[in-house]
């Protein structure tokens, strides 16, 4: 299945899910709206769009030919990365703390998969990582791990 059949799907059954819980609601009147008449036509909006877009992505996936597994993994090589990484930080943030984690986490993605270039990722893994945690511990107070550095 191709990204945009995969996509097509969710936009349909978001659109489903939509009209099954607001057709409950009002409709109301063309001259004085209900509170149903938004989510009823975004949901049909997204239905429409969903099975154009799985219509497109048919067309295109009869173009494409499977590659066997080299090809899986050489196509989805950033989306296994990003997999990888973050199984890695969600091990690492009790035991480091969560700024340090973070902060690498960050670094990390900037570099490896995103390719910026060192200066440039070590600067914004600094700045969101130190960033976050001071939003996120002062401004917020919310309690988050010490790990190692103890802050």
């Amino acid at each position: 299945m191709s990204k945009e059949r995969g996509g097509s799907l969710i936009f349909f059954a978001t659109g489903i899910y939509g009209l099954i819980f607001s057709v409950g609601l009002p409709l109301g009147r063309w001259n004085e709206p209900g509170p149903a008449v938004f989510p009823v036509v975004l949901s049909i909006l997204l239905c429409a769009s969903g099975i154009y877009w799985f219509n497109r992505g048919k067309e295109k996936e009869e173009k494409e030919e499977s590659a066997g597994l080299g090809g899986f993994v050489q196509k989805y090589k950033t989306p296994l990365r990003i997999i990888g990484l973050t199984a890695a930080y969600i091990l690492c943030l009790v035991p480091l703390g969560y700024m340090l984690a973070s902060t690498l986490y960050i670094f990390i993605l900037f570099l490896w998969v995103s390719r910026y270039k060192l200066r440039v990722a070590v600067l914004l893994a600094l700045i969101f990582g130190i960033g976050s945690w001071a939003f996120f511990e002062k401004l917020l107070a919310t309690q988050l791990p010490k790990g190692i550095l103890h802050f």
